[in-house]
């Protein structure tokens, strides 16, 4: 049987951290990804193609910008930067950056900026997991460290102050920005997701003075919240620049944040390529589920073996009391596992299911899926009439 898988960090892949660390804005969080920001880096890694127009590496502008950035004009306007995907290939985003700066990018697809006035690049942040009820327990016990969820403000004062003042770094005041928010938003809502996750992207400037340099962080924050369990984090856009351009620099740099636009070809390829992983990951759990259904059944065996003698002595009695004592067992390693019992309708077999959805459909093959939306039948645009069945269940 198929085992549908929540994701949770699957749709975060858009909010990658890039960049390395410069001795003016040094990253305090370099070296430490989890599993999750490892998961993003590989999926988000891209490739920019040169177009002549003097950038490093494999970046390439398009067009000359936008009537929304005319407050930029006076310095040159703007041009499109096309970030590509070199996992699957296609166009990432595109995003409006002055064509004053002097931009460099990595063979990666990074881009950032450097001159003796202004450096502007991408710098790793933090993912974090917070659950309550029993999958808290069970996340604790097996080593598992957790951390509620902070508001943007409270990640600058308990995160970023500290780190900044031991580099000398004095915080000047934290601002929301919303519209950088909405622009991180379309890329998470855009991506496919399995289950029910909630997505949200919030932002916040925070700006500082070190000795003669201002300097100014963009917290990119982000939520994904299921039933059980919530993953949180963010990265940081960072900008350093000379007191004289700093206001400049600074609009700039929020302007261009504002200004991501993601490609649907990308959230096309990635789609397919989790669909396909999902597919993989179900013929993974239907041989656990096999290996555990044969342990399970011989230690049902051996159980019944065991007492059979003490049914010729006093059968009803025994009957009752130990199918009830099977179905408090069976209880307890259903929700130990987190399934339940289920007949497949074409052998009348019974079997587990992973528990948490409302139905239930299976095929032919023993594969199946679940869903809570009471409305949903995959046999409605399928090539096969009845090529599902719905899976009668037991608490």
């Amino acid at each position: 049987m198929n085992r549908t898988y929540p994701i949770l960090f699957v749709a975060s892949t858009l909010l990658t951290a890039c960049g390395q660390s410069e001795p003016e804005m040094n990253d305090p969080y370099a070296g430490n990804m989890s599993d999750l920001e490892a998961r993003v880096s590989s999926i988000t890694g891209q490739q920019y193609t040169q177009d002549g127009s003097g950038m490093e590496g494999e970046a390439g502008y398009e067009g000359a910008g936008d009537q929304s950035y005319a407050n930029q004009a006076d310095q040159g306007g703007t041009r499109t930067l096309t970030i590509h995907n070199s996992q699957f290939n296609v166009p990432m985003a595109h995003i409006e950056l002055p064509t004053r700066w002097p931009v460099k990018s990595t063979p990666g697809g990074d881009w950032s900026v450097e001159s003796p006035d202004l450096k502007v690049k991408a710098m790793q942040g933090a993912t974090f997991v917070y659950a309550g009820g029993q999958y808290g327990q069970f996340y604790q016990q097996g080593g598992g460290q957790m951390r509620a969820p902070l508001a943007p403000d409270q990640v600058v004062m308990q995160d970023l102050v500290p780190n900044m003042q031991r580099q000398g770094g004095e915080l000047i005041g934290v601002t929301d920005l919303p519209a950088v928010a909405r622009a991180d938003q379309q890329g998470l809502d855009g991506l496919y997701s399995i289950g029910q996750v909630r997505k949200t992207c919030r932002a916040a400037l925070s700006e500082w003075r070190k000795g003669d340099q201002r300097i100014a962080l963009v917290l990119h924050w982000f939520a994904f919240e299921g039933s059980d369990m919530t993953n949180w984090g963010y990265r940081i856009t960072g900008m350093q620049a000379s007191p004289r351009n700093y206001e400049q620099d600074k609009a700039a740099l929020v302007n261009s944040l504002s200004s991501v636009r993601w490609d649907r070809a990308y959230f096309a390829a990635y789609a397919q390529s989790e669909q396909q992983k999902e597919g993989q990951s179900w013929a993974t759990h239907n041989q656990r589920m096999a290996s555990n259904q044969a342990a399970f059944d011989a230690q049902q065996r051996t159980h019944r073996e065991t007492w059979g003698a003490i049914n010729d002595a006093s059968m009803g009695a025994y009957n009752s009391r130990m199918q009830s004592m099977d179905r408090m067992q069976n209880a307890t390693i259903n929700g130990i596992r987190g399934e339940q019992d289920a007949m497949n309708p074409y052998t009348g077999q019974q079997g587990k299911v992973e528990a948490g959805y409302q139905n239930y459909w299976v095929n032919r093959d023993g594969q199946y899926f679940g869903t809570n939306d009471g409305m949903y039948d995959p046999n409605a645009n399928s090539d096969q009439v009845d090529q599902w069945q719905q899976m009668p269940t037991e608490p």
